[in-house]
C-alpha cells in the first residue's frame, strides 16, 4: 500500500506515530546548502563570446518545521532502535524542493539521516544532484555522499568520487571533474571538449570559492594546462576583482602586443580597471578606467597614456613623446523631469586613438572606426508631456589633418526650448521653437544667436479621403557677431535681425485597391510654401546651415535647412507621387519620385550642389524593394533635372536567412558636403556573415574606393562557438594614410572557456 503523508504523521495500523516532519528538513536542507551555490566556475570579467549566462534564481531558506510531503510503498519505525525507515520509491517534497531515493532512514539517536539507492535531488534552481549513498547530520551541518553527479541548469557536469560537507560552509570534493560541455552522442564515452580536474576541490560557501588541488585543464582528453593550486568565483558572484583577459598580438607597426588588464572592486557601487600594455616596437602603455554609481546616477572616467620614443621607427618628433587620451562621462537624474550629464572625450593628438586601437568601437569582428572628431559636452535637459527644455556646452578636437583647430568653435551655452499646445477643437496645435547659441574661437567669427520660430500646425483628413497639413509660422531671430567676414574683404562686428513669416499647406490623395491576393496604393501629394524672398543676409554668420541637399525625405518639409542661421525664403511648390505594393506572400514593393519648383524670382537660399540651384530642382526619389521576407534592396537618388545624370546615387542590398546574410552597398556622391566643397569619391562596400555549419561562422568587411581605384580596408573574421568554447581569429587590413599611420595589419585571436573566461587575444 502507498503511503502519502503530509505534515505531522498521525498514528495508525499498530505503528508508532512520528511527533514532527524531521524526515524531510535536513535533507531538503542539504540540497538547498547544495546547490544555492555550485560548484562551477564564473567567469572573473565580461566575455565577448559569453555574454548571457543563466543566473539561479534566488532560494528561500527551508523552514525545518515547515510543512513537507512524503510518499512511499512503506515507512516501518523500528521501536528498539529508534530507527525511522521509508522504502520504495521514496519522495520527499517541500515546496519545489524534491529528494527520491530507494530506501531513508533516521536514527533519531545518532540524529543522522541516510539515504540509498538511486538517490536524486531537484532544487527550485533547476540543478539536479545523483549519488548512491548520502549520510547527513540532522543540524544540516555535515554531509557525506558518495559517486556524486551534478547535473545543472545550463546543463554544465559535475563529477566527484565523494563529497564531504563540513561545518554548514565548506564542501570537499575528490577527484572532482567539471565541464560544461555536451557528450559527443555517438560515443559518450568520448571525454568532452575540455574538462577541469582536480583532485581535490572545496568549495567556500563564504567566500564563494572554488579551490582546485592539482587541477589540470583537458581540451579533448590532451592535458594543455597544470597548476598546483587554482581557484576562481562560483556562479554566485556576479563580479570580483582579479586579473581579465590578456591582450596578445602582433602589429607590423606596433610589434609584438602584451596587456594584462586588472579588475578591481573598491565598493559595492565602484569598480577601477588597470591595464599595462607592451609594444616590442614602441613603449609601455598604461590605461585606467573607473566606474561608479550613485542612487540616480553615475560616473565613468578612463584614459590612457605613453611616452613615445619611436614614430614611425624613427626618432619621435618633438611634441609627441607623450601621449594619450581621456574620456569621461556621467548621467544624473534631477527630479522626476529633470536630468543632467557630461560626455568629455580629448586625445593628445589625431592618430592615437587609431594607431593603438584605444576606445570601445574596435570590435570582435575587426571593425575599428574613429569619427572625424571628438566631442565633449555637458547638458541639462527637462521633459514636460510633449515640451522639452535643454541646455548644453560642446568643444570639438579635429582629428582630420586638413582642419585648423584655431578655427574650431567652442559652443559656451546651447539653450533650446520646444513648447507644444493641446489640441484644440480643430484638432491643432500651436508650437513655440526657440534657442539661445554662443560660440567663439581662436581665429575666426564669434557669435551670439536668439531664435525663435512660433507657429500652429493644423492637420486635417476629409471624409473623401484627402489628407491636409497647413502650417503658419513666423521666424525671428537676432544676431551679436563678431569678425565676420564680407564680401568687399572687410569684416563686420555688430548686431542684426531678421523676421520671416511663412504659410504652408501639404495634399495627398491616397488611393488604395485590392487585386488578386494584392493590395496597390498609388499617392500624389503636393506642396506649397509661401513667404517672402531675402532673409539671408551677408551679416548673419552661416554655422549651422552650410549642408543641404534636396531628397526624398526633406522633399516637402518646410524648412529644408538643418539649422537656423539659413531660412528657406521665397515661395515654392513641391510635388510628388508614392507607389506600393504588398501581397499577401510577403512581398512589397515601394518607390517615390518628386521635384520642387521655386516661384520667387530674386537670391537663391541654396548653395551650388545641393540640387536646389536653379529654380526647376533636381529630381530626387527612392524605391525599395522586398520579393521575400529574406532580401531587401534599396536605391535612393538625384538626377539632373535636364539630362538624367545621376548626381547623387545610395544603392544597398541585404540578403539575410537566419544568421547567414549579405549586404553590399555603393554610393555616389557629386559632393559629400554641398556649398562647402569636399569632394567624395565613389565608394563600394561589401560585408556578410556566413553560418558555415552547426558551430562555424565566417564574417568578411571590404571597402573599395573606386574613385582611386584601391582597397580602403578590408576584415575576415572566423568564428568556432559551441556551448562550453569558442574561438575566433581576425584579420584586419587598413589603408590608412596620416601621420603615422600607414597601412597598418593586424591579426588577433580570442579564445574564451565557459565560465573560465576568455584566455587569449
Amino acid at each position: 500500500m502507498r503511503i502519502r503523508l503530509a505534515g505531522t504523521m498521525g498514528r495508525g495500523n499498530g505503528r508508532d506515530a512520528l511527533s514532527r516532519p524531521w524526515v524531510i528538513a535536513p535533507m531538503l536542507g542539504l540540497a538547498a546548502s547544495l546547490l544555492g551555490t555550485s560548484a562551477l566556475a564564473q567567469r572573473v570579467g565580461p566575455s565577448v563570446l559569453f555574454d548571457q549566462l543563466p543566473q539561479r534564481p534566488a532560494v528561500a531558506p527551508v523552514d525545518p518545521k515547515g510543512e513537507f510531503l512524503l510518499e512511499a510503498d512503506e515507512v516501518i519505525y523500528d521501536r528498539d532502535n529508534d530507527i525511522v525507515t521509508a522504502r520504495g520509491s521514496v519522495e520527499i517534497s517541500q515546496g519545489d524542493r524534491v529528494v527520491k531515493a530507494d530506501v531513508l532512514s533516521y536514527n533519531r539517536k545518532r540524529k543522522l539521516v541516510t539515504a540509498s539507492g538511486n538517490v536524486v535531488m531537484l532544487e527550485p534552481t533547476g540543478d539536479t544532484f545523483f549519488s548512491d549513498y548520502l549520510q547527513i547530520s540532522d543540524d544540516l551541518s555535515n554531509a557525506i555522499m558518495e559517486n556524486f553527479k551534478a547535473l545543472l541548469i545550463d546543463n554544465s557536469r559535475i563529477v566527484a568520487k565523494g563529497m564531504e560537507r563540513l561545518a554548514g560552509n565548506r564542501k570537499v570534493m575528490t577527484r572532482a571533474v567539471f565541464s560544461p560541455c555536451n557528450l559527443c552522442k555517438d560515443d559518450p564515452s568520448k571525454p568532452p571538449l575540455w574538462q577541469l580536474k582536480g583532485r581535490q576541490v572545496v568549495h567556500d560557501e563564504q567566500k564563494r570559492d572554488l579551490h582546485y588541488r592539482d587541477a589540470t585543464l583537458e581540451v579533448a582528453g590532451v592535458p594543455v594546462f597544470y597548476a598546483p593550486y587554482f581557484s576562481h568565483p562560483d556562479p554566485s558572484v556576479r563580479n570580483r576583482s582579479g586579473f581579465l583577459t590578456p591582450t596578445v598580438g602582433y602589429s607590423n607597426k606596433l610589434g609584438a602586443v602584451f596587456g594584462l588588464p586588472y579588475y578591481g572592486i573598491i565598493n559595492d557601487s565602484s569598480d577601477v580597471t588597470v591595464e599595462p600594455r607592451i609594444y616590442s616596437k614602441e613603449a609601455l602603455l598604461g590605461a585606467a578606467e573607473y566606474r561608479q554609481r550613485f542612487e540616480h546616477g553615475k560616473i565613468r572616467v578612463a584614459g590612457s597614456f605613453l611616452n613615445d620614443t619611436v614614430f614611425d621607427d624613427k626618432p619621435t618628433p618633438p611634441g609627441l613623446d607623450w601621449r594619450g587620451n581621456f574620456a569621461s562621462e556621467g548621467r544624473f537624474d534631477l527630479g522626476e523631469h529633470w536630468r543632467a550629464g557630461w560626455d568629455i572625450a580629448r586625445a593628445t593628438d589625431r592618430t592615437y586613438l587609431r594607431r593603438y586601437k584605444i576606445g570601445p568601437d574596435f570590435t570582435s569582428k575587426g571593425r575599428y572606426q574613429v569619427s572625424n572628431a571628438l566631442t565633449s559636452t555637458a547638458f541639462a535637459e527637462g521633459f514636460y508631456g510633449r515640451s522639452y527644455f535643454g541646455l548644453s556646452s560642446y568643444a570639438f578636437q579635429t582629428l582630420r589633418a586638413e582642419d585648423n583647430r584655431d578655427t574650431i568653435a567652442k559652443i559656451h551655452p546651447a539653450a533650446v526650448a520646444s513648447l507644444v499646445s493641446d489640441a484644440d477643437s480643430l484638432g491643432g496645435r500651436w508650437k513655440l521653437d526657440a534657442d539661445i547659441l554662443s560660440y567663439s574661437r581662436k581665429l575666426g567669427t564669434d557669435s551670439t544667436r536668439l531664435a525663435t520660430t512660433t507657429g500652429y500646425h493644423l492637420p486635417l483628413i476629409t471624409d473623401g479621403g484627402h489628407v491636409f497639413a497647413f502650417s503658419a509660422t513666423v521666424q525671428a531671430d537676432v544676431y551679436s557677431v563678431n569678425n565676420l567676414p564680407q564680401a568687399n574683404g572687410r569684416s563686420f562686428s555688430g548686431e542684426e535681425s531678421r523676421l520671416h513669416p511663412q504659410l504652408a499647406a501639404t495634399w495627398a490623395y491616397p488611393l488604395i485597391s485590392r487585386q488578386s491576393g494584392a493590395t496597390f496604393l498609388i499617392e500624389p501629394k503636393v506642396g506649397v510654401v509661401a513667404g517672402p524672398t531675402g532673409g539671408n543676409k551677408s551679416k548673419i554668420p552661416n554655422e549651422d546651415s552650410r549642408v543641404v541637399e534636396l531628397d526624398d525625405v526633406n522633399l516637402f518639409m518646410p524648412r529644408r535647412f538643418p539649422g537656423r542661421d539659413r531660412i528657406d525664403s521665397g515661395s515654392r511648390v513641391d510635388y510628388g507621387l508614392r507607389a506600393e505594393v504588398k501581397t499577401d506572400g510577403g512581398a512589397s514593393a515601394s518607390a517615390m519620385i518628386g521635384q520642387s519648383y521655386r516661384l520667387s524670382e530674386g537670391t537663391n537660399p541654396y548653395p551650388k550642389g545641393s540640387g536646389l540651384e536653379e529654380r526647376q530642382s533636381d529630381v530626387v526619389g527612392a524605391v525599395k524593394v522586398s520579393p521575400g521576407s529574406w532580401i531587401d534592396f534599396n536605391y535612393r537618388f538625384r538626377l539632373d533635372k535636364d539630362t538624367g545624370t545621376p548626381q547623387r546615387e545610395e544603392m544597398g542590398a541585404t540578403i539575410y536567412r537566419g544568421f547567414n546574410s549579405l549586404s553590399l552597398s555603393y554610393v555616389n556622391y557629386d559632393r559629400l558636403f554641398p556649398g562647402i566643397g569636399i569632394d567624395s569619391p565613389r565608394t563600394a562596400v561589401a560585408s556578410g556573415q556566413v553560418q558555415i555549419s552547426e558551430f562555424y561562422r565566417a564574417y568578411a568587411m571590404v571597402s573599395y574606393d573606386l574613385k582611386k581605384d584601391k582597397l580602403s580596408s578590408a576584415g575576415l573574421g572566423i568564428l568556432y562557438e559551441d556551448e562550453c568554447f569558442a574561438i575566433l581569429g581576425s584579420y584586419v587590413r587598413d589603408k590608412l594614410s596620416d601621420q603615422d599611420l600607414r597601412n597598418d595589419q593586424t591579426f588577433f585571436v580570442r579564445v574564451a572557456f565557459k565560465y573560465l573566461g576568455e584566455f587569449g587575444q
